[in-house]
């Protein structure tokens, strides 16, 4: 089998806008093309390319000003498979987790990365306008084709928020929060009434904690109250990739 390489962003902080001018030029696609497609792989310049390809994008890169690692995909790291958890309970050292009937105590110093993400997901319709509007059409369509079609409804759209600790060692363990499904009654005193508050100030108090941890941009700009609505995730597979992404690039050694 042959060995695939890729190349990676290797700096965090790099320029997305500056990203997205490289790709373009470098794929001979438009600008909006090539930020849509490095949205689906944060982090990765290129992918899946033979050692010769992979060396020679590289150097390019390099030359373009960024830092740059080129790898085998088998050097990549996988984050652990991810547990759900109802509850945090943030501590001076560290924190409890809640998941089911389980509850244990995570070092601070045992956290790997801290990440966030938003993404849109589609609600079903309350009425049946669009269900009426469909088999109105498909009748339309097949007895009188000349007739133009309804137009049908927009559906309706909300924004899901989640987070995952990830921590290291000899049993690495990812621990996956949803927003909406938190008890927030371990922050005490500086818990609100609302659940994306409260999701932030969790995720505040944890990054305190686990200082010089690998975060994400998008927890980053939850953090700093800054604007959502480009950093928000495609898809789960594409937020998957930034996790890989973010943790092939630590510096720690770690069991991923």
């Amino acid at each position: 089998m042959v060995e695939l390489y890729c190349v990676l962003h290797k700096d965090p902080a790099y320029s997305r806008e500056k990203t997205f001018g490289f790709l373009a030029q470098e794929r001979c696609i438009s600008r909006d093309e090539a930020a849509a497609a490095f949205r689906r792989s944060p982090g990765f310049l290129l992918e899946n390319a033979s050692l010769a390809k992979a060396s020679a994008f590289n150097l390019r890169a390099s030359a373009y000003g960024f830092e740059t690692l080129l790898l085998s995909h088998k050097d990549l790291r996988n984050p652990p498979p991810p547990l759900p958890v109802s509850k945090i309970e943030p501590k001076t050292e560290g924190f409890y987790f809640t998941s089911g009937v389980l509850k244990d105590h995570i070092p601070a110093k045992t956290v790997r990365a801290l990440t966030a993400r938003a993404y849109d997901v589609e609600i079903p319709p309350k009425d049946t306008s669009a269900l009426e509007a469909g088999l109105i059409n498909s009748l339309r369509a097949r007895y009188f084709p000349s007739i133009p079609p309804l137009p049908t409804p927009p559906s309706a759209k909300e924004t899901v928020f989640t987070a995952d600790i990830i921590i290291g060692g000899p049993a690495p363990l990812r621990l996956s929060l949803d927003c909406d499904g938190q008890d927030y009654s371990g922050l005490g005193p500086l818990k609100t009434l609302s659940s994306l508050e409260n999701f932030r100030v969790l995720l505040d108090e944890l990054s305190a904690r686990a200082f010089g941890t690998a975060k994400n941009r998008f927890l980053e700009a939850l953090l700093k109250n800054e604007p959502l609505t480009l950093l928000k995730s495609p898809s789960p597979e594409a937020y998957e990739k930034e996790l890989v992404w973010l943790l092939t690039i630590k510096k720690e050694p770690a069991s991923f």
